[in-house]
């Protein structure tokens, strides 16, 4: 064989091998696939140091990086990270008696967290309560009972009753009635048939003279509630101020009656009711007090149980009992300035009167 020959030979020998070569199937390549989210592993050393962090970090009440480290170590070891959380609630707890800045502080850093906590929210009722702010304190809890099932609700229920008519009563002996028409209209909106918060409301509306709104207030009221007296007794009240008649208050003396007056819009003096009496008579010394000076109309003669006497009789401008006011009204002077002044029919006789000896009241309408 020529050398030629050989050549081509070998030349058709590799070019064969390389195509077996090419076409044979080769085996795919493994593929290593990384899981998406996959938390890095944290050793027991790093762990450690995320621990003492936390610790220093709540320590110098850097509340939010504390936090923060608890979550990171929560995620790779719950259980330590629960114990560091239990003893930071302790801690917080302590504060809400020692020191209400500091727990307000880790509070608002908690709850910004996990803003629906029901214990969370617990202890923030308390700091409410412990710093003084109890509507604050009082629309938490109507917040939290909204969280919470029915079956759960009956703590939080009682501890609302409870704060409320607390908050009622010092209100009432303040006669705060603007601030109980205020905060009782707040907690309607939660409980909106609440007889306890509905009779303090009227009552408060009538006592700023607003009886339009203390009728619908008691018109509100559920058909059944525990308050039914107290109810009767404001809607009897309503509907005496409504009334054209005028219901004066009067003060047993003995047998007898005494009534508050005011002379010229300026001078108060209280007198006794005497029906025997044709004229109102007044003191010496309540005289000698009217401003401006009465007019002396000279002297008449009446008469006493001790015979007839001599008297001066006056005119003052004005002459007021309960709402009703008479204008240039006659009156005579008493010379004995501890005798009790009178108040006679020339007051009386100008109105269908009654004297109501259940309510110690005197009953004024117009003839």
């Amino acid at each position: 064989m020529s050398h030629y020959t050989k050549l081509i030979t070998l030349l058709l020998i590799g070019s064969l091998s390389l195509n077996a070569y090419l076409l044979w199937p080769q085996p795919a390549p493994t593929k290593v696939q990384k899981t998406q989210g996959a938390e890095k592993s944290i050793s027991p050393k790093q762990q450690n140091t995320l621990l003492n962090t936390a610790k220093q970090q709540f320590k110098k009440h850097q509340f939010e990086a504390a936090l923060s480290s608890y979550q990171q170590l929560k995620n790779s070891n719950p259980e330590i990270a629960k114990n560091l959380y239990s003893s930071w609630l302790v801690q917080l707890k302590t504060w809400l008696n020692s020191n209400l800045l500091l727990s307000e502080s880790f509070l608002n850093a908690l709850l910004n967290n996990s803003p629906y906590n029901v214990e969370l929210l617990n202890l923030q009722v308390e700091y409410l309560i412990n710093s003084e702010q109890t509507q604050n304190a009082i629309i938490a809890l109507f917040e939290l009972n909204s969280l919470l099932p029915a079956d759960q609700q009956s703590n939080v229920n009682t501890r609302l009753n409870t704060l409320t008519q607390n908050e009622l009563h010092t209100l009432t002996e303040q006669q705060n009635w603007q601030a109980i028409i205020e905060q009782t209209q707040i907690w309607l909106d939660y409980k909106s048939d609440n007889a306890q918060f509905l009779y303090p409301l009227a009552y408060a509306y009538y006592q700023q003279g607003d009886l339009i709104s203390a009728q619908a207030t008691l018109d509100r009221m559920p058909n059944q509630h525990n308050l039914k007296s107290q109810v009767q007794t404001l809607q009897a009240m309503i509907n005496k101020a409504q009334s054209q008649d005028d219901f004066v208050a009067l003060t047993p003396y003995g047998a007898h009656y005494l009534i508050n007056t005011e002379i010229n819009n300026n001078l108060s003096t209280e007198l006794m009711i005497d029906t025997g009496a044709s004229v109102t008579s007044l003191p010496t010394n309540i005289i000698e007090q009217i401003s401006p000076q009465p007019l002396y109309l000279g002297d008449v003669t009446v008469n006493t149980a001790n015979g007839q006497i001599v008297v001066k009789r006056y005119q003052i401008e004005s002459f007021k009992v309960g709402s009703q006011i008479i204008y240039g009204f006659e009156v005579l002077s008493i010379e004995n300035p501890r005798e009790q002044g009178l108040l006679g029919m020339n007051f009386l006789s100008r109105f269908k009167f009654n004297i109501n000896q259940q309510t110690d009241e005197l009953e004024l309408s117009a003839k």
